[in-house]
């Protein structure tokens, strides 16, 4: 692994660990044995270190998104939901210093909260598409702004929601994929209520299957 990358590689698993306003250069330094003159060769500072791994993070959900966005079906979208929960563990400090960074770096925060809004019309579409080939019930297009919205907002506090909630939690807070299923079910038409099931019939067979095969 070549400096540069391990460098954000060390920074993002310390920024997780101990809050991203914790950790100074030092600390990376010892980390990575690279030293702090090295870094700054790479990273004249903090804030470009937090933009490196902000931008490989948006990247490679971006590129997930892209990926799935022409067939977004049900089984697409558990998939987009998933993949998002997976990403959001390993970018967790994004979510939990998000007030931090607003504060220390509003170029950073501006980028993401640019992110969040190309989030939304990308969900918009993808809602109606469903809408389109029958699979939710027919809404008004300020109806489906205020779903995407809902689901935008829903989805990138769910990190946060994870660490409020206390027992017992909701039975729909198990996962992500599960939290915005639960959102999005009374919006469904008959056709797309089967569609879904069929959809969490197959995850319980593939978890039950790799439950075995461990």
């Amino acid at each position: 692994m070549k400096n540069k990358a391990k460098i954000l590689h060390a920074a993002k698993r310390l920024f997780n660990e101990n809050g991203f306003v914790n950790v100074r250069l030092q600390h990376i330094s010892d980390d990575t044995i690279i030293s702090v003159g090295n870094i700054a060769y790479h990273f004249k500072n903090k804030e470009a270190i937090v933009k490196g791994i902000y931008d490989e993070w948006e990247n490679r959900l971006k590129e997930t998104l892209i990926e799935f966005r022409h067939t977004p079906i049900f089984a697409t979208m558990d998939r987009i939901f998933t993949e998002g929960e997976s990403m959001q563990a390993e970018y967790s400090f994004f979510f939990s210093d998000l007030v931090e960074i607003k504060r220390a770096f509003p170029d950073i925060f501006e980028q993401i909260q640019q992110f969040f809004q190309w989030q939304f019309l990308l969900i918009k579409e993808m809602l109606r598409f469903n809408v389109a080939r029958g699979a939710m019930k027919s809404m008004a297009d300020d109806q489906m702004e205020f779903l995407a919205s809902l689901l935008v907002e829903q989805i990138n506090s769910w990190p946060a929601k994870k660490i409020t909630w206390t027992s017992p939690k909701p039975k729909h807070s198990k996962s992500l994929s599960s939290f915005c299923w639960q959102l999005l079910k009374p919006y469904l038409s008959e056709s797309g209520q089967e569609e879904l099931l069929v959809l969490l019939e197959q995850r319980v067979r593939l978890k039950t299957d790799k439950d075995h095969s461990e």
